[in-house]
């Protein structure tokens, strides 16, 4: 198993039944999420990707692409997604079926090619189909696909699986004219998530299982030469981490939740991960995060952790598959770990879509964990056969369950309330939804318990004065605003709202004071120059 006889697959036939595996894969993806086609666009990142970005809603253009590549909007630099949303716009649109259809396409190939990928280097072909089905069908990726916004991580999953794949042919016989391909879809990939920065560990971890390329697995080079061999990688990895954390901290607060409480968060993580890929229920578009998380779960967790960890190096050299599987589970896993976090994963525990590479790892572990020899007779084939496809079968179902949930936005988030205790995030957006369908009763009740259960989350109480103000409600409007504005005195949208609030109570000079405030704040603010300037005049004069 330790690598792909391309003469004896010939003579067994493997490639023909890679052919009928790869078809099978592609028509089981189809079978579970065609029914995206009538999804809509969810109002929690889909606007900011294509909905309401001006940048996206012109297609493909010249000062688009320009931008693609100097753009740090959400957070890291990612131009390949965004280049492919723009492309979308420019064939489709805004027809979200066909967005979303998208994703499913790169879904399909990124799967075939992991297929691809996994039996060159182990020469175990239905041993690497399993893995690729459930990559492809676990409950835990309908995230990544369902989700519009989420492009980011089909890019990103496509360039690594075709690195790996490329990186088969550069580990038979090396050559620099073979490693390029591996650095360029390396550097794609970058370009489309920072989390590939983890790709050349995990190369390190192939050489040692299955290529046997380690002097201790038979192979002819000592680790150093490994490690000197992806340098170049290494490097770029170093600056593409230092550019995200400039990107995602500049002009921001880190964090909000202690260190302790991040470590501890991050090690129940890990386990949490680990149980839902067994048991995917209760899955949730964010999960909130816990500060007060106890004792017992996290030392159990670390334990766990630790114990695995240890077991698989000190037993290495007999089940090579457990380090290579544990270890890419764990190190590409680290940086959604949640120990450094800024942005949204300041308020959530984890997110199904941070498993969608690193859960390739435990796939590859279940799925090489049975021994040769227990496969020997006609009888323990076909029931190994038989548990693998009642595996994928039950796995196709929940995932297609999982799907419904991802119909529009009110069906996300009422689910994610349903399934988590205290989401206050979640409410928020149900709120936001709900409001945007007219539904106000039902959205004042999210907003209300969004800030209940947390009194501090200055989101909830904007959210809340916009929909007072609609209610005609100025005054109860402008109390929700300064809240808001005291716990978190840089709010233009606070800002804004009070003074539409003393706008429609007569009072302008006071309203202009707060159109300037959160001018200052936010200079490109189109509400407040436009309110300016419906008092003023076309230059916001006096």
């Amino acid at each position: 198993m330790a690598g792909y006889d391309r003469n004896n697959a010939q003579r067994t036939g493997s490639f023909r039944a890679a052919d009928v595996v790869a078809i099978g894969l592609a028509i089981a993806i189809v079978l579970v999420y065609l029914p995206v086609r009538n999804f809509d666009f969810i109002r929690y990142d889909d606007e900011k990707y294509v909905t309401e970005n001006p940048h996206v809603l012109t297609g493909l253009t010249a000062e688009g692409l320009l931008w693609a590549f100097k753009t740090t909007e959400i957070g890291f630099w990612q131009p390949l997604p965004w280049i492919s949303h723009m492309m979308d716009v420019e064939v489709f649109g805004l027809n979200a079926g066909a967005h979303h259809l998208v994703n499913v396409v790169f879904h399909a190939m990124n799967t075939i090619i992991l297929f691809m990928a996994l039996g060159t280097l182990t020469g175990a072909v239905w041993r690497s189909a399993f893995v690729a089905a459930l990559f492809a069908l676990h409950p835990m990726h309908v995230e990544s696909v369902a989700w519009v916004a989420e492009r980011k991580d089909m890019c990103s999953g496509l360039f690594w699986v075709l690195a790996i794949l490329a990186y088969t042919r550069f580990a038979r016989r090396p050559s620099v004219w073979r490693y390029l391909p591996v650095l360029c879809c390396f550097i794609l990939g970058l370009m489309s998530k920072p989390m590939v920065a983890a790709l050349p560990v995990v190369l390190l971890l192939l050489d040692y299982w299955p290529l046997g390329r380690f002097s201790e697995t038979g192979g002819q080079r000592t680790f150093g030469a490994l490690f000197m061999e992806k340098l170049p990688m290494f490097v770029i990895s170093a600056a593409a981490a230092l550019v995200t954390f400039y990107t995602e901290t500049a002009g921001r607060t880190l964090t909000v939740v202690p260190l302790s409480g991040r470590i501890a968060n991050a090690a129940l993580a890990y386990a949490l991960y680990i149980g839902k890929m067994f048991y995917p229920v209760g899955l949730s578009v964010i999960y909130p995060i816990n500060v007060t998380i106890a004792l017992w779960q996290i030392c159990l967790s670390v334990f766990a952790t630790v114990g695995i960890s240890a077991m698989a190096i000190w037993h290495r050299k007999r089940f090579p598959y457990l380090f290579t599987g544990w270890f890419w589970f764990v190190i590409v896993m680290l940086p959604s770990s949640g120990i450094v976090t800024f942005g949204a994963m300041e308020f959530q525990a984890m997110a199904d879509r941070y498993t969608y590479v690193p859960y390739i790892g435990l796939f590859l572990t279940i799925a090489m964990a049975p021994p040769d020899d227990w496969l020997n007779t006609t009888a323990e084939k076909t029931a190994a056969a038989a548990a693998a496809i009642f595996i994928v079968i039950v796995s196709m179902a929940v995932s297609a369950t999982q799907l419904q949930h991802w119909r529009d936005t009110i069906t996300v988030f009422q689910h994610a309330v349903k399934v988590t205790d205290s989401n206050y995030v979640a409410y928020n957006n149900l709120g936001t939804a709900l409001a945007l369908k007219g539904i106000d009763n039902a959205s004042y009740a999210a907003f209300e318990t969004a800030v209940t259960i947390a009194p501090e989350y200055k989101t909830a109480y904007i959210n809340l004065g916009n929909l007072l103000m609609q209610r005609n409600k100025p005054q109860e409007a402008m109390n929700n605003y300064q809240k808001a504005l005291s716990i978190d005195p840089l709010q233009p949208g606070a800002y804004l709202g009070v003074g539409v609030a003393l706008l429609s109570m007569g009072k302008s000079r006071e309203a202009e004071l707060y159109f300037n405030k959160a001018l200052a704040i936010e200079p490109n603010n189109r509400a407040a120059l436009h309110y300016l300037q419906a008092l003023y005049g076309p230059r916001g004069e006096k």
